[in-house]
C-alpha cells in the first residue's frame, strides 16, 4: 500500500510539473511572438486548394525508401529484390526495372541518400559502408568509410563529384561506454578518387547542431548557442549571406532545421520551440525582415528545378502533405500552399522526378504521384491552358491575382510615392 501511495504522489508531482512547464512554454511563446499580432502567418492552410494524385498499388508491406536517379520520369529504391530498382511512369503508368541485383549481400533497408552525383552515378550510405552505382558502366563500388563498430555514417554531402570527394558526418560512440549518448560527431572530407578511402580533413561537430549543404557551401548551425559556421568544400572556414542574416536577426528567429533554395537568395528556417516556420532572405531591395510563414511545418524539400517546395504540416492531429510554388514574382518567394494529401510521407519515403517534374511518395502499398506539368494538369487549367507556357506559370499567375485582390503580403496596396 505504501508503494502505491508513493506512486500516486510521484504521478501527481509529475502532472503538476508538466502543467507548470507547459504553461511556462505557452507564456514564453506568446511573448516571443509578440502576442496575437505576431501570430499572423503569411499563409493560411485552411484556404489551400487540392491537387489530386495518380495512385498505384504496389507489392510492398512497408513504405518504400525513394531517391533521385539520373533517369527521366523515374525515382529509385533499394527496398525491392535486393537491387537498385528504377520506378518509372511511362504515359502515366508504372514500370519497375531492377539493376545491380544481388551485387551487394544485402542492400535493402533504407540508407543515407545523395542527390544524383553525375549523369550516370548515384550513391548512398548504410551504417559504415558507402556504395556507388554507375548505370552507364553497369558497375558498383563499395567502401567501408569507418572501421570501428562504434562508428556510423549519419549524413553525407557531395563535395566534388568529378574528384569523387564527399563529406561524411560520422558519429563515434565511446568504446565500452554503456551510455547511448556518450558519443562525439565529426565532419570528414573523404577522397575516393583512387578507389581507396582517403581522409583529407576532419572537423569537430559539436552537440546541439545541424548542417546542410548549399551549392559550394556547408552551413553548420548550433541552435542552442545560436551560432552558424560556414565551410567551403575543403572544410575551410568561409562566409555565406545566410549566416550574416541569421546573426543580424538572432532575436527574430528560432530553428533547429533549415533549407536553402538552390538558386534564389532565401531559406526556410523551422523546427524551433519559440517561433514558427520562418522565411529569411538576403536579396538587396527586398524586405529582409524574417517572415513567419506557417505554424509547424516539416520536411521542406525543393524540387530539382527550384520551382516547387514540398512540406509536411504538423499543426493539427493529422499531418498532411502540401506543395508551394516558388517564384521571384512573389514578395516572399513562396506562393499559397496546395494540399496534396491528407496524410504524410516520412523523410526518406518521397522524392522528385525530372523530365517531367513530379513528386512521388510512398506510404505502404500505395505509391502517389503528382505530375506538375501543363499536359498532366489540363483539367485544372481548363480553357486557360493555352494562355500559359507551363503549369507553374499558371499557378503563380492565378495565385498572384488572388493575393493582389485580397491585398495580402503588400500586394494590391497603394504605395505613397517616394520623395
Amino acid at each position: 500500500m505504501q508503494g502505491m501511495t508513493d506512486n500516486r504522489i510521484l504521478r501527481k508531482r509529475f502532472i503538476h510539473r508538466f502543467i507548470t512547464a507547459f504553461a511556462l512554454i505557452c507564456l514564453i511563446s506568446t511573448h516571443a511572438y509578440g502576442g496575437s499580432k505576431m501570430m499572423e502567418y503569411l499563409y493560411d492552410l485552411k484556404e489551400a486548394v487540392t491537387l489530386e494524385p495518380q495512385s498505384y498499388k504496389i507489392d510492398a508491406s512497408d513504405p518504400l525508401s525513394l531517391f533521385t536517379v539520373p533517369i527521366d520520369n523515374a525515382v529509385g529504391t533499394n527496398d525491392i529484390r535486393n537491387a537498385i530498382s528504377i520506378i518509372s511512369f511511362p504515359k502515366g503508368k508504372i514500370d519497375i526495372e531492377h539493376y545491380f541485383k544481388r551485387a551487394i549481400d544485402d542492400v535493402q533497408g533504407g540508407g543515407t541518400y545523395l542527390p544524383v552525383i553525375t549523369q550516370d552515378l548515384i550513391g548512398f550510405g548504410q551504417m559504415r559502408a558507402f556504395y556507388l552505382f554507375n548505370f552507364k558502366r553497369k558497375i558498383h563500388e563499395e567502401y567501408r568509410i569507418v572501421g570501428s563498430l562504434d562508428d556510423s555514417i549519419e549524413n553525407i554531402a557531395i563535395a566534388d563529384a568529378e574528384r569523387r570527394r564527399f563529406i561524411f558526418e560520422i558519429e563515434s560512440h565511446r568504446h565500452g561506454s554503456q551510455d547511448p549518448w556518450d558519443f562525439t560527431k565529426s565532419l570528414q572530407l573523404i577522397d575516393l578518387y583512387t578507389r581507396k578511402v582517403n581522409l583529407v580533413k576532419k572537423v569537430s561537430k559539436g552537440k546541439g547542431s545541424i548542417w546542410t549543404k548549399s551549392q559550394d557551401r556547408l552551413l553548420l548551425w548550433y541552435f542552442k548557442k545560436k551560432e552558424m559556421q560556414v565551410f567551403d568544400m575543403n572544410l575551410e572556414p568561409t562566409q555565406h549571406p545566410l549566416a550574416d542574416a541569421v546573426t543580424m536577426n538572432k532575436d527574430k528567429v528560432d530553428f533547429s532545421r533549415f533549407v536553402l533554395h538552390p538558386q534564389l537568395p532565401f531559406a526556410v528556417l523551422y523546427g524551433g520551440t519559440r517561433m514558427p516556420d520562418t522565411l529569411i532572405n538576403w536579396e538587396k531591395g527586398r524586405n529582409i525582415i524574417p517572415q513567419p510563414i506557417l505554424e509547424d511545418g516539416d520536411h521542406y524539400v525543393f524540387s530539382p528545378d527550384g520551382k516547387w517546395v514540398i512540406f509536411k504540416d504538423d499543426s493539427t492531429n493529422k499531418s498532411k502533405t502540401y506543395l508551394m510554388p516558388v517564384s521571384e514574382k512573389y514578395p516572399n518567394y513562396l506562393g499559397s500552399p496546395i494540399l496534396l494529401l491528407n496524410d504524410y510521407f516520412n523523410a526518406k519515403n518521397f522524392s522528385w522526378t525530372t523530365n517531367p517534374t513530379s513528386f512521388v511518395g510512398s506510404n505502404g502499398r500505395t505509391l502517389y504521384r503528382w505530375e506538375l506539368t501543363k499536359e498532366a494538369q489540363k483539367s485544372v487549367m481548363g480553357n486557360e491552358a493555352d494562355k500559359y507556357p507551363t503549369f507553374h506559370d499558371y499557378i503563380v499567375a492565378k495565385d498572384l491575382e488572388k493575393l493582389t485582390k485580397e491585398k495580402k503580403q503588400g500586394l494590391g496596396e497603394i504605395t505613397a510615392p517616394q520623395r
